[in-house]
């Protein structure tokens, strides 16, 4: 069965002002159906809509991206989320992208702009990062942290840049941001 959150629980059990929810929910999410100013129906989410506008404001307020920009990533990000599971898809219309063979820890996406401004490509490009493996080892008596990842990248056709040729990027956590919405929702232990 599927549970629906209003504004009102959204906005205590994740801790951002009411007034910040609704305006983010209006900003990221399509007009409500059933509701309208007048209506007298309040709007209700599912776990994937509350989950994108979670999401959209969290590239807005820290990751400091505009409303315009924080749109066009999750119109970028979208298919991707979906196909590596991120969002439940209760419309049962995503297909999941080929499973790897190895067990991802989590994720982290890097969202670049271009390096070169003068290029009429507007958009972001994104390096998404699955850590398989991330453990302390000891070289030369030192504590050194050794990572083993798949690295693979999103919108990179616009572009046709590597990461490292990114003057500058910003990294989000998915995984850890998706774990603590569903911990603020109870969806997850």
């Amino acid at each position: 069965m599927i549970k629906f959150y209003t504004n009102q629980e959204l906005s205590q059990k994740l801790n951002i002002t009411l007034a910040r929810w609704k305006r983010w929910s209006r900003e990221f999410l399509p007009p409500d159906p059933l509701g309208g100013l007048q209506s007298g129906y309040a709007r209700q989410y599912n776990p994937d809509e509350a989950f994108t506008v979670f999401l959209g404001g969290y590239l807005v307020g820290v990751l400091k991206f505009t409303i315009p920009e924080a749109r066009l990533i999750l119109q970028d990000l979208h298919h991707w989320l979906v196909g590596h599971r991120f969002y439940f898809d209760y419309t049962g219309s995503a297909r999941s992208t080929k499973e790897t063979r190895f067990s991802i820890q989590y994720y982290q996406i890097a969202i670049c702009r271009p390096a070169d401004v003068d290029t009429n490509d507007s958009g972001f490009f994104y390096f998404t990062k699955g850590v398989i493996a991330d453990e302390s080892v000891a070289v030369e008596g030192r504590p050194v942290r050794q990572e083993r990842f798949i690295e693979s990248s999103i919108n990179s056709g616009k572009t046709a840049a590597q990461i490292n040729e990114a003057a500058s990027y910003r990294l989000l956590n998915i995984s850890i941001l998706r774990k603590r919405f569903l911990r603020s929702l109870s969806l997850f232990q």
